[in-house]
């Protein structure tokens, strides 16, 4: 029973390590926003990368500055569309961008405002063909 009680504390502190540490620690404060999670959908052969970036206080969004994403063969590709959150102020941004297989071979950063966010350290395609969206709530993947 004290070995079940062990295992458990220990899956319990896991799964809270998991669920609450943040997307990129020490993002770049001059981007303005943090990386709240990525996901990604298969769309026949091409995939959807769609991003939640809250924001993280002082200045608003810059909507006269470009936004882009950074693949790892150095291309830099806009968003296929924008959504912005927020009644008084932009509070939060989502982001969704219409990539190929290619796309994912590297790292990749998002240019917003004066500053980048690390979106994925990993490279290769996520698992999952489907078409249901594969949430993910760190930069490791």
């Amino acid at each position: 029973m004290l070995l079940l009680l062990v295992c458990l504390v220990i899956s319990l502190a896991f799964a809270g390590w998991e669920w609450l540490r943040p997307y990129e620690s020490g993002s770049d404060p001059a981007a303005r926003f943090r990386i709240a999670h990525a996901s990604v959908t298969r769309d026949h052969r091409n995939l959807w990368l769609d991003l939640y970036l809250k924001h993280t206080g002082g200045e608003p969004h810059d909507l006269g500055k470009p936004v882009d994403l950074q693949l790892a063969d150095g291309r830099s590709i806009e968003p296929a569309g924008t959504t912005l959150e927020g009644e008084t102020g932009t509070t939060a941004i989502g982001f969704r961008f219409w990539l190929d297989e290619a796309d994912f071979s590297g790292p990749m950063s998002l240019r917003i405002n004066d500053g980048t966010l690390s979106v994925r350290s990993g490279s290769g395609v996520p698992d999952g063909g489907d078409g249901s969206p594969r949430f993910f709530t760190t930069r490791n993947w």
